[in-house]
């Protein structure tokens, strides 16, 4: 499972990149679009370290969270607290003047195409096809090496994988990736590689 990626010295380098999947908002859960205040959430920090013990995952130097997802209490496996860094590529597809709205007060044909159609965007919205390249772009041009963790929602975390795959926004819904769960992209030589994908993560959430 890979795809080639434009040769450069940052791609060059070895790249061990988890995702955690972030739980999301009540509304979403509930059959609403997120609003724009409301961010997803990974629930206890401290699980999440453990968690990834638990995987044998070596604890990464670099530490991404997108700007709508929220973790409180992230510290390394001595306890040490974590500054993360706010990532903004890192966000959910944005549905511009669809943000909140629930799914049933959306007509029906608007809503098959949102969920259908890959060049379709709500008002001052993202495409499924832009949102996918904007994940993709931000994949290509991150200057990451060694091993590196991002908390974003599941979405999120499908496009990459779909980038990886070299694939396009249609094989996201060909995978899945429940909330709480870890998946793991390597890059060696330019090269992607999906190695796991919504494994669940322990220790509660």
């Amino acid at each position: 499972m890979t795809a080639s990626a434009p040769t450069s010295a940052r791609s060059s380098k070895p790249l061990r990149l988890y995702g955690v999947a972030a739980h999301l908002p009540l509304a979403v859960r509930q059959g609403c679009l997120p609003a724009r205040h409301e961010r997803g959430f990974f629930r206890h920090g401290p699980s999440l370290t453990s968690s990834l013990a638990q995987w044998g995952a070596v604890w990464p130097s670099v530490v991404l969270v997108a700007d709508d997802v929220e973790v409180p209490g992230l510290v390394s496996p001595e306890g040490v607290p974590l500054a993360a860094q706010r990532v903004p590529a890192l966000c959910d597809r944005a549905y511009g003047a669809w943000h909140g709205q629930a799914l049933r007060d959306i007509a029906a044909e608007k809503l098959a195409a949102l969920l259908q159609d890959a060049d379709f965007a709500p008002p001052r919205g993202e495409s499924a096809r832009q949102f996918q390249a904007r994940i993709g772009a931000w994949a290509e041009g991150a200057d990451l090496h060694g091993t590196a963790l991002f908390l974003a929602r599941p979405a999120v975390v499908r496009a990459m994988a779909v980038h990886v795959l070299g694939g396009n926004s249609a094989l996201t819904q060909k995978l899945d990736c429940a909330p709480g769960t870890l998946s793991l992209f390597t890059r060696q030589g330019g090269d992607w590689r999906l190695r796991m994908m919504g494994a669940p993560l322990g220790g509660g959430n």
